[in-house]
């Protein structure tokens, strides 16, 4: 087995500005190969980590050892053979051309009085042609768009033939468009050249598509790091950045996605009445009717479960998103007496039945059949009638009757899911 070398070691790193202190006894390792993601909230030292480490700021506490030497005993130049940084910012005080700035990445490797060699030229001109610089080469780096300027510090860096890139926030300015190209950029760097990557991102969708490895960092420590799907959670992600997210994976690629959840409470001025966290909601699902109201009284605190639906139903990825409990069949298939039973027992045990704008046909009409249980156990149900059942009836009617018999029975009915918190 291949025994990885790593190529930074971090120790018992600390830092203090203004007597206030940004890291705290900071330790970790990164192997040769990594494409490392930093991802933290603003303040949590991120960017100073980046500046510590390629020695922008050199007064600090710990030990920082670059291929086993400590980078305060190694010169800048012998650094930047080891270490190149892809900055968010450069602003060049001077009008320099883009062929200028690229050949700027190779002064590590020119002595004072010595000018271009024919290696430098050849070390530039990869660079541009990977970064896709070449043709304006001539022109002056003032000249450029954003996303072009991004482009020639990025191949500045490459020109530094550094085994190890740095890069703070490369794509935090840029469109959607260059953010895909320059990632993609740096993954080929990472695997056709083996370059090792540790990059600070504000996209946490962009980072986790490429990296092998995820730093949390919170207030100045390592809150955790390790795998990206170890990482990347509900709870992590809501403790380090103090959202509530989704995390799923994209069903094409399979990788992991984080989805913020916005508050869907937006009628400002109205009055809720006070939560009643107890308060068991069983919430009927299918064909991703029960997300939107799933996610309602989620963000509202409320214990929640859900069924019966299918297991490739988006209403199971919710449940499973935000950890409540559901009941599921298996996909074409009718619902089973087993699952129909389950069902029951979450609903019993329930003090409020939801029946969203759900379509029925023979395969989940035993939903509807519970529903009416709910009701002869008298059990508040709540209808969301936001469409006629008589077109999301596929049952040649046998769903409209009995839909009829549960509002008819005493169900509360609206037409939305933004009115269910006014009959909890």
């Amino acid at each position: 087995m291949k025994e990885e070398k790593n190529i930074l070691s971090v120790k018992n790193l600390s830092f203090s500005y203004n007597h206030r202190k940004v890291l705290d006894n900071i330790s970790f390792n990164v192997e040769e190969g990594s494409f490392i993601s930093i991802l933290g909230p603003n303040g949590a030292g991120k960017s100073t980590l980046v500046d510590i480490i390629s020695r922008v700021l050199v007064e600090y506490e710990g030990i920082i050892e670059i291929r086993g030497k400590d980078i305060k005993k190694l010169s800048p130049g012998n650094t930047a053979k080891i270490v190149g940084v892809v900055p968010q910012y450069t602003n060049t005080g001077f009008d320099f051309t883009v062929s200028e700035m690229v050949m700027m990445g190779r002064h590590t490797y020119i002595s004072r009085f010595e000018t271009e060699r024919k290696e430098d030229f050849i070390a530039a001109n990869e660079a541009m042609d990977k970064t896709k610089i070449l043709p304006f080469a001539k022109r002056k780096f003032s000249e450029l768009s954003g996303g072009e300027k991004q482009r020639v510090i990025i191949a500045q860096a490459l020109a530094q033939d550094s085994p190890m890139l740095l890069l703070d926030e490369p794509t935090s300015h840029l469109d959607i468009n260059f953010q895909i190209e320059f990632m993609n950029l740096f993954l080929s760097l990472n695997k056709k050249e083996n370059k090792t990557i540790v990059g600070i991102f504000q996209d946490i969708n962009l980072a986790i598509q490429n990296s092998k490895k995820i730093m949390l960092l919170k207030e100045g420590r390592i809150f955790n790091f390790g795998t990206v799907p170890d990482m990347i959670n509900r709870e992590n992600i809501k403790n380090v950045f103090g959202s509530e997210v989704f995390v799923g994976r994209n069903p094409v690629t399979k990788n992991l996605y984080v989805s913020p959840v916005f508050n869907p409470d937006n009628n400002i001025g109205t009055s809720y009445p006070v939560l009643k966290k107890s308060l068991r909601v069983h919430v009927i699902g299918g064909g991703g009717a029960a997300s939107p109201v799933i996610n309602l009284l989620y963000s509202r605190g409320y214990n929640i479960s859900c069924g019966v639906v299918n297991t490739l139903d988006t209403d199971v990825d919710t449940a499973r998103m935000l950890g409540i409990p559901y009941v599921t069949e298996a996909p074409f298939s009718p619902i089973s007496f087993d699952s129909q039973n389950k069902n029951l027992l979450f609903i019993k045990s329930s003090d409020v039945v939801i029946l969203p704008g759900v379509e029925f046909g023979s395969g989940n009409f035993s939903n509807l059949v519970s529903v009416n249980e709910a009701v002869k156990l008298n059990k508040k149900v709540i209808v969301i009638d936001d469409k006629s059942i008589d077109i999301r009836d596929h049952t040649g009617g046998k769903a409209r009757k009995i839909y009829k018999k549960i509002i008819e029975s005493g169900a509360i009915t609206v037409k939305s899911e933004d009115k269910i918190l006014e009959y909890l």
